[in-house]
């Protein structure tokens, strides 16, 4: 059990890295090779389903829109034993839009790059009001990643310019390095695609501050995917929904901080409307408790 309090964890962030596991040596492959197939999941996918909001608003009719069974995958990776676990290996290995997971790379590089001074600067609210409330305010990179804000980021990446944001990808391996498409929405509709395995080889070298770029960035960037925090565990995460997409994908990747491990998850799923975003932790959350790796 932890025996410090949530308000310590932004303290102690710097040293968690270190702290936990010595750092593995990375290969490009290192993550692709291990991996197992279980169908001990498959009922935790079968019990949700994903009732469209259209389906909703067709109640008063004779016939409505039957729910629809999720699809999706979870991926897990046990650091300890250096095993990834999956329900779909194929699925595993099919690359989606990042969307909003992409903010994990494009604060690392805005970071680096000093398009982003800290984690305190401020980016004021452009006054144009969104459907999203808390879009329309003034953020800092822990709230813009909080509350994944899309024009803050959207400026970050014209910031950072085609050019620099082509070499950082290519330099950080993220999926399959495509940056095609609009500068300013390229994760969101463009040609950047990257797997649930891909995800956690990147958030792997996160953890272990081996991405290229300076260990300062990157300890910000981990304080700014803190979501969770209790005497049992810590989890640094970010959500993503590629509603552009066909069918939309909606995603959940990061990793979980014990006292003697990590395990780094990255699920994604077919979602046919916003209604179905709450899928993603909960059926996250259900396998790592089948799992016994949180309570």
């Amino acid at each position: 059990m932890r025996s410090f309090a949530i308000s310590t964890v932004l303290v102690m962030s710097s040293l968690l890295a270190s702290s936990i596991i010595a750092a593995p040596t990375f290969a490009s492959t290192a993550v692709k090779k291990e991996w197992q197939e279980t169908r001990s999941w498959d009922a935790i996918f079968t019990q949700h389903q994903v009732e469209p909001q259209q389906a909703k608003q067709q109640q008063a009719k004779p016939q409505k829109t039957k729910s629809q069974q999720t699809s999706g995958v979870v991926a897990l990776w046990n650091e300890n034993k250096q095993q990834g676990y999956t329900n779909n290996l194929k699925r595993a290995n099919q690359g989606f839009l990042p969307a909003s997971t992409f903010k994990i790379p494009n604060s690392l590089i805005a970071l680096d790059l000093g398009v982003v001074k800290d984690e305190h600067q401020v980016f004021k609210w452009d006054g144009k009001s969104r459907d999203i409330a808390t879009w329309n305010r003034d953020h800092n990179l822990i709230t813009g990643m909080k509350y994944s804000v899309v024009p803050v980021y959207q400026e970050f990446a014209r910031q950072i310019g085609e050019a620099r944001m082509s070499k950082m990808i290519a330099s950080f391996d993220y999926g399959n390095e495509d940056i095609s498409g609009n500068l300013d929405s390229f994760w969101l509709d463009g040609g950047i695609r990257i797997s649930a395995t891909e995800q956690i080889d990147f958030l792997r070298r996160l953890y272990y501050n081996k991405i290229h770029a300076s260990e300062r960035s990157q300890r910000i960037v981990k304080q700014a995917m803190l979501t969770e925090a209790n005497s049992d565990y810590i989890i640094r995460a970010k959500t993503g929904y590629a509603v552009r997409a066909e069918p939309s994908i909606g995603w959940w990747v990061g990793w979980i901080e014990l006292d003697d491990n990590v395990w780094f998850f990255a699920m994604n799923m077919d979602i046919p409307d916003a209604a179905g975003l709450p899928l993603r932790q909960a059926i996250t959350k259900e396998v790592l408790k089948l799992e016994h790796v949180i309570p």
